[in-house]
């Protein structure tokens, strides 16, 4: 299969890709450079792509690429790695490392991690902060100076996935699902950061980041509300409905205009399901 990649100036020393994931099972990819060496931001999934963004970074920023850095461990952003691996050291969170594959070797690699956050400073600075929600060790870069985002799969613009957050992976938590507060948490850390844009893990980049952010809080927190209150009056996972607000309202509007509602509905069944999963079992036990 010929992959078609379109790596795309976002600021001076930012860079997407937002076009490979629509023809593939992989992941929006970007790249930072900080003058005498770039970053790239998660590499794609299978190996084609990670070697095919490899060589279109390198010939887009001319530099060397010193990091691969990788937002958090599933496949669809890491898939891809091996073919950094003669060049990169990777970047990734101590929890994040302990969350990969059991089968993921380390041997050839050089490894740099950190728990909360890394700061790198060149020409630009680039802040590296672990705040988990989407997945154990999810991570997000944050370019001050040029007021960018690269967020991972905290964020799934709305082109991708109905715009529904994605809470169904958590890996090794003993929860299985992903965490809402963590998500808060995240997303009140990003509303205190100067942005412009914020990068989705799949999607068109955000360009309206702090009224975006706005929204994502107020839906997890009725959300929160909502659950907790079904909680309360005894009801089981089973017996709840998700009320049609914020983010789910939206999905259903989207799905009415499309030509095949069937099979679109049903993907929301599956993703409204893991977000009522991770919500309950989380709030039950509080």
């Amino acid at each position: 299969m010929i992959f078609m990649f379109n790596l795309e100036r976002l600021t001076k020393h930012t860079a997407v890709d937002t076009t490979i994931q629509m023809t593939t099972r992989s992941c929006v990819v970007g790249a930072i450079s900080l003058g005498k060496y770039s970053i790239a931001v998660d590499s794609g999934n299978p190996l084609e792509i990670g070697q095919g963004f490899r060589k279109q970074l390198e010939d887009y920023f001319k530099l060397p690429i010193k990091y691969l850095f990788l937002t958090h461990a599933h496949s669809d952003h890491r898939g891809g790695m091996i073919a950094f691996r003669d060049s990169s050291t990777l970047l990734i969170s101590q929890k994040c490392k302990e969350n990969m594959p059991k089968s993921t070797s380390f041997s050839k690699w050089t490894v740099e991690t950190f728990d909360d956050k890394l700061v790198l400073e060149e020409d630009i600075m680039v802040e590296f902060h672990q705040v988990a929600g989407h997945s154990l060790g999810s991570s997000v870069a944050y370019v001050p100076e040029e007021r960018v985002l690269f967020a991972g799969d905290l964020f799934f613009e709305e082109t991708i996935n109905l715009g529904l957050p994605f809470l169904g992976i958590y890996q090794f938590s003993p929860r299985k699902t992903g965490n809402p507060e963590e998500c808060l948490g995240a997303f009140k850390k990003f509303k205190s950061m100067k942005l412009d844009f914020i990068v989705p893990g799949h999607g068109e980049v955000i360009k309206n980041p702090q009224e975006y952010l706005d929204g994502q809080i107020e839906f997890f927190n009725s959300l929160k509300s909502f659950i907790i209150s079904e909680i309360k009056d005894g009801k089981s996972m089973e017996d709840i409905e998700l009320p049609r607000i914020g983010q789910i309202e939206r999905a259903y509007q989207i799905i009415e205009a499309k030509s095949q509602k069937y099979k679109a509905l049903k993907f929301m069944d599956t993703m409204l399901n893991w977000i009522k999963k991770s919500f309950y079992e989380f709030y039950k036990e509080d």
